[in-house]
């Protein structure tokens, strides 16, 4: 009898903890008639099951094609183990208490969106969730934004104040209910709550409270957060990962305002729409942007904006041109809570728009906010009112944004949803803290079985977010129980992020090693982290700014690159910063700069480009001293910094108001292109590449265009610029064929040059690769710069360097 039973040990990782994994393999052991338990616990989750051995061998398959939606195995292993004595034999399957074990392994889930059947809770009248806006189960809702500790409890987390009424507490024990062991679970009567906090009166935040007679709560506060938004307020609410500033998308004056409290004048502003048939009358895209705006993640979707339409053929009214101007793609999201859902059925209610603006509740430069405290010390007196509620966010998590290009959904922005990221497979030798860059800052750990990246910070520029960076850092080394004993960074001396690495070494009590890991090499092995690559590869780092070897300011680099070191054999010709960080916001600084490598000044003003048409001649004499002054206008290989000059010879820009705006507007023109007109880099010997033929080639050609023509020259240079570097890459990874091709930096964010290049390696048999889950720009330089670390061998241990 016993040959036709067996029992086994099987060892779970991966995100298999919150997202309603025991309750699956408990209701499976049922189905299959097989006794034994199931755990959480700080290694994942653990089975020892026993059983007829046709239906176990079952159950094994099941547990991987059938695993609940929200789950992801990394890697199961399955021992065979002895029969239990009849004595010892479990009479059925049972879920046993969560345990701590001092290896933590298992990964936690990010923050996921409301899911369908909670959806339909929270409108049905018969459900005690009806227009509950916490309802959530174990297939959606918040995770990582409310999660303390591990393994994730409700007691390790930001419920453990909220006692579980009667009705609550028996979904949360009933194992074929689907909120078992959902730790946010909770109702009108248990759960959290949200309130209306008024600021129309000029009344301070604090000074409504709970017992408050006049305040809204609820609902209530909900429909009267409507009606405000209806009238052209711009209110804050409080979301997962922090707050939102909002207001009527179709509202222009409403969308200025909300600039002006933002002090963010020109970047593109995202917008949150009530469903996807909103979404089809603002932007047009592919069937996987349409599934990438849908998925239970829910991030923003940057999407080519629809064409101009006739008034009959408008449903909704126009999206205020404020919202997104002079840009070509339009950042659309779906509701992903259920609050939300329920303020757009308020909206509709009171006839109100059903398009939000929804960005970040920051100063421009600022962290998000994450409680009212902090919306009232950036916003007093500024916004209408606020929707708070009373469920604490232990992490702060912006908005994911993601776009479409060559032939991939890929990441801009890492953070709800997405992160944190963790991928298993290696075994390191060291817990590591990796410290990123300064722009787009996060940071990453390496764990004994897995290496884990957090959300998006944000740029390391002022005291806040210096201080918010710092804390994610000490959050997520307890979140997993350790304290890395080795740290790698930036080689950028002036970088918060290595500066604070190095005083760590300093203050630190114990041996602690550091490693330092130059930014265009981090660049390629973030790919290479991403994908799991080892063998060299041959890398194009195109970005804006990174320190170079050579004490200059890199950014289009050719790398030879392994996992521990590289070779530069190439790089952009080098022009001059004229008055280092002032030309970055002024471009035609670069374009002159440019220019005066090959041309005498003289000539350069005779060329009279509109670039420099507002110039005094005292003007132009001063930044042409400033460009012989060595070390006030330092030399830059940088792409990004080409492509800003670029921009500001066609007019497209005339100072930069954004990160990334030049190629923004580039990619617009160049999308419009319809002669094609071939420009070309030139490649030395030693690998230069040369960008002056395509002035050469462009110059003699400014005075001769008319104004009638002027729109398609400048779209037809604006697609030949991103055609050449295109060509550029291919040709050069020609001359390597037996290297994989690998593209990082925040150059490769265009998606008109990404699908180029795709384009022509697909015929080539070259693998290629760019960051998809991982973004191209610096929120990837940590999972980079742990890569190294994970590869490197350390030889001896530093207890301290000179900072």
């Amino acid at each position: 009898m016993n040959d036709n039973f067996a029992r086994q040990y099987i060892h779970i990782t991966g995100i298999v903890q919150g997202v309603g994994f025991r309750p699956f393999v408990y209701q499976l052991a049922l189905q299959y008639a097989l006794v034994g338990w199931v755990i959480n616990d700080s290694e994942g989750v653990k089975i020892d099951v026993q059983g007829n051995t046709d239906n176990l061998e079952q159950f094994i398959i099941d547990l991987q094609q059938q695993a609940p939606p929200l789950s992801r195995i990394d890697h199961m292993t399955v021992t065979v183990a002895s029969l239990w004595l009849a004595a010892e034999k479990p009479a059925l399957f049972t879920i046993e208490k969560s345990q701590h074990c001092d290896s933590t392994t298992v990964c936690i889930s990010p923050d996921q969106g409301l899911c369908n059947a909670c959806k339909q809770d929270i409108a049905n009248p018969t459900s005690r969730y009806y227009q509950y806006p916490f309802t959530n189960c174990t297939h959606c809702g918040p995770r990582y934004s409310i999660t303390r500790a591990l393994p994730y409890d409700r007691a390790t987390t930001s419920m453990n104040s909220f006692a579980l009424c009667s009705d609550c507490q028996q979904a949360y024990q009933n194992p074929l209910d689907r909120r078992y062991h959902a730790q946010p679970i909770s109702c009108a009567i248990c759960g959290p709550w949200t309130r209306l906090i008024d600021y129309s009166h000029n009344h301070t935040f604090l000074s409504a409270t709970v017992s408050d007679k006049t305040e809204l709560t609820q609902q209530a506060a909900i429909i009267e957060l409507a009606r405000r938004l209806q009238a052209g307020a711009v209110v804050a609410i409080k979301g997962v990962g922090g707050f939102h500033l909002v207001c009527d998308g179709t509202n222009a004056k409403a969308v200025t305002q909300l600039r002006h409290i933002k002090h963010r004048q020109q970047k593109p502003l995202a917008v949150m729409v009530a469903d996807i048939e909103t979404a089809q009358q603002l932007v047009i895209g592919e069937s996987i942007e349409w599934q990438a705006l849908e998925s239970q993640a829910r991030p923003i979707v940057l999407m080519q904006k629809s064409p101009p339409v006739t008034e009959n053929q408008v449903k909704i009214p126009r999206l205020a041109v404020n919202v997104a101007p002079n840009v070509p793609y339009l950042g659309v999201m779906l509701p992903y809570t259920p609050l939300h859902y329920l303020l757009f059925t308020a909206l509709a209610e009171v006839n109100a728009t059903a398009v939000l603006v929804m960005t970040s509740a920051n100063v421009s430069g600022m962290p998000i906010a994450t409680d009212v405290q902090q919306v009232e010390h950036q916003f007093s007196g500024s916004i209408n009112c606020v929707l708070d509620h009373n469920r604490p966010i232990v992490h702060a998590c912006d908005d994911s944004v993601v776009h479409y290009a060559g032939g991939k959904i890929r990441t801009l922005r890492m953070a709800r949803g997405y992160a944190p990221y963790s991928q298993f497979g290696y075994q390191a030798k060291t817990i590591t803290l990796a410290l990123g860059a300064q722009q787009k800052s996060t940071i990453a750990l390496a764990l004994p079985k897995q290496w884990v990246l957090s959300p998006y910070i944000g740029d390391l520029n002022n005291l806040d977010t210096e201080q918010r960076y710092q804390q994610t850092v000490a959050d997520l080394q307890a979140l997993y129980h350790v304290t890395a004993p080795q740290i790698v960074c930036d080689k950028h001396a002036n970088y918060h992020s290595t500066a604070f690495a190095k005083q760590r070494v300093i203050d630190s009590k114990r041996p602690l090693n550091l490693l330092q890991v130059q930014h265009h090499h981090a660049h390629i092995l973030a790919v290479m982290a991403e994908f799991n690559l080892t063998k060299p590869v041959l890398g194009f780092t195109f970005d804006g700014t990174g320190w170079g070897d050579d004490d200059t300011v890199w950014g289009g680099e050719v790398l030879l690159a392994s996992c521990a070191d590289y070779q530069r054999i190439g790089h952009l010709r080098p022009f001059r910063l004229i008055g280092g960080e002032q030309a970055i916001k002024e471009p035609a600084r670069l374009l002159l700069a440019m220019l005066l490598e090959c041309y005498a000044l003289d000539d350069i003003k005779a060329m009279q480009l509109s670039a420099f048409s507002a110039w005094s001649e005292a003007h132009f004499n001063n930044l042409y001293q400033l460009w012989q002054s060595g070390s006030r206008s330092p030399y830059t290989s940088s792409m990004g910094r080409l492509i800003d000059a670029w921009a500001c010879l066609l007019g497209l820009v005339d100072k930069v108001n954004y990160d990334g705006q030049c190629g923004l507007l580039l990619e617009q023109a160049a999308e419009q292109d319809i002669y094609h007109i071939p420009l070309s880099f030139q490649m030395t010997a030693d690998g230069i590449i040369d960008w002056q033929p395509l002035f050469a080639h462009v110059l003699p050609l400014v005075g001769e265009i008319n104004d009638d023509k002027r729109q398609t020259w400048i779209n037809s240079l604006a697609h030949g610029v991103l055609m050449a570097i295109a060509k550029m890459i291919v040709t050069i990874a020609k001359q390597h064929p037996n290297h994989a091709v690998v593209l990082g930096g925040g150059v490769f964010q265009n998606r008109i040059l990404v699908n180029k290049i795709y384009h022509q390696f697909s015929e080539l048999s070259q693998s290629l690769y760019c960051g998809e889950k991982l973004p191209s720009n610096d929120g990837a330089i940590a999972a980079g710069q742990l890569w190294y670390a994970l590869h490197h061998h350390i030889n001896s241990t530093i207890k301290s360097q000179e900072p």
